[in-house]
C-alpha cells in the first residue's frame, strides 16, 4: 500500500508544478518570448499533466511496475495531447471556429 501510495504522489508530480508553472508565467519570471500569450502554454501542460495523472493512477492501481506505467502514461497522454491539437488545427483548416 505504501509503494502505491509513493507512486501516486510521484505521478501527480507534474499536476503539483502546474500552479508554480503559470505563476511565474504570470509574474513574467519566466519569459517564453510570447509576451502575454505566454500564459497560454500553460494550458497544454496543464491538460498533459490531467491525464497523465489519470492514466498513472488506474495503471498504479491495477499494480503496473513503475517502468511499465511511466512509459504507458507518457505515451498515452502525449498521445491525446497530440491528437488533440491535429483536431484543432483541423478544425480550424476547415473553418470551424
Amino acid at each position: 500500500m505504501r509503494s502505491r501510495l509513493v507512486q501516486l504522489l510521484l505521478a501527480a508530480l507534474p499536476l503539483a508544478v502546474v500552479p508554480a508553472l503559470v505563476f511565474l508565467l504570470a509574474e513574467g519570471w519566466v519569459d517564453l518570448g510570447g509576451g502575454e500569450k505566454d500564459i497560454l502554454l500553460a494550458f497544454p501542460f496543464a491538460l498533459w499533466s490531467v491525464i497523465f495523472f489519470l492514466v498513472a493512477a488506474v495503471l498504479i492501481l491495477r499494480r503496473w511496475p513503475p517502468q511499465r506505467w511511466l512509459v504507458h502514461a507518457l505515451l498515452v497522454s502525449t498521445g491525446l495531447l497530440v491528437i488533440l491539437a491535429a483536431l484543432a488545427y483541423i478544425a480550424s483548416w476547415l473553418g470551424v471556429s
